[in-house]
């Protein structure tokens, strides 16, 4: 097995590079497979050798510590599991195609029920696996299968009624996203692009969209906002070092001057501690923290 990766197993790789916060240390061994039968060959690999396994996509809401990450990153690279193909109102898209783009090509399609979800980075797989959305809806409304691999190589294919999809969660455990068939509706080219800059525009006057960060860092408790808990406990702007509290949105932190993984856990934790002495609420991380 170590001969047939040979070149695809990489020692202390720097993972700061590849996370939309750019922060934190290195992967004990990474790999970047480019198709379904070397995606199967690394989580052999790592089953063999007892290692746990940590999927990274385009990284968007991710953050890795200083100290980096013990056991086998898998890498899904720019251009791999890319395909997106359409037949009359259902679209095949695999997991590597960014969100972005997605949105874009089923609007040249003339489908419209993505476009809501414009402004939300990272990869179509991350997308399902976190049913990523805000206040407009969540990717699960259009989700009509879901195709994965299990960390021991099994392939699988569900219904979506047969995902738990939760809130920020597809419940899917220890398997990864392969891809997923949508259904869209039929629109207008001109109106779903109206909408497209609508949500756009209203997210850049709210969100610090362009600033190095992992987006939304908690949950929104049930019936209130992690936001706004935030800000009326007087926190935008806090600083840690060289990270934030963003000015624009309380629920962001971002990485403003060369920011260290601790440096945004410190605010992390001072942000739920005060949150907690205000309102007697606890507040979740949605990030994931590696």
């Amino acid at each position: 097995m170590v001969k047939d990766l040979r070149g695809k197993i990489k020692h202390q790789q720097c993972l700061k590079g590849y996370t939309t916060f750019k922060v934190g240390g290195s992967a004990t061994l990474f790999a970047e497979p480019t198709n379904p039968e070397e995606l199967q060959g690394v989580l052999d690999y790592g089953k063999e050798q007892g290692l746990k396994i940590f999927v990274l996509g385009k990284g968007s809401n991710i953050l890795v510590r200083d100290s980096g990450v013990e056991g086998l990153v898998v890498h899904i690279p720019r251009g791999a599991f890319s395909r997106i193909e359409r037949s009359d109102e259902q679209v095949l898209v695999e997991a590597g195609v960014s969100l972005p783009r997605l949105i874009q090509r089923t609007a040249e399609w003339e489908l419209k029920g993505l476009e809501n979800l414009v402004g939300i980075p990272g990869s179509v797989g991350g997308a399902v696996a976190m049913n990523a959305g805000g206040k407009y809806g969540t990717v699960e409304r259009w989700i009509e299968e879901v195709s994965t691999i299990g960390y021991d190589g099994a392939l699988h294919s569900y219904t979506r009624g047969q995902v738990d999809f939760q809130y920020r969660n597809a419940g899917l455990g220890q398997k990864i996203v392969l891809g997923a068939r949508l259904r869209l509706e039929k629109g207008s080219r001109e109106e779903i692009l109206h909408r497209m800059r609508e949500v756009y525009e209203e997210k850049s006057r709210s969100q610090p969209l362009s600033a190095k960060s992992a987006g939304c860092v908690f949950k929104n408790p049930p019936g209130q906002s992690a936001g706004g808990l935030i800000d009326q406990s007087g926190l935008k702007g806090l600083k840690v070092g060289g990270a934030m509290v963003s000015r624009k949105h309380a629920n962001f932190i971002v990485n403003w001057s060369s920011a260290t993984a601790a440096q945004v856990l410190e605010l992390i934790q001072r942000i739920r501690e005060e949150v907690k002495k205000r309102f007697g609420v606890w507040l979740e991380p949605e990030i994931k923290i590696w």
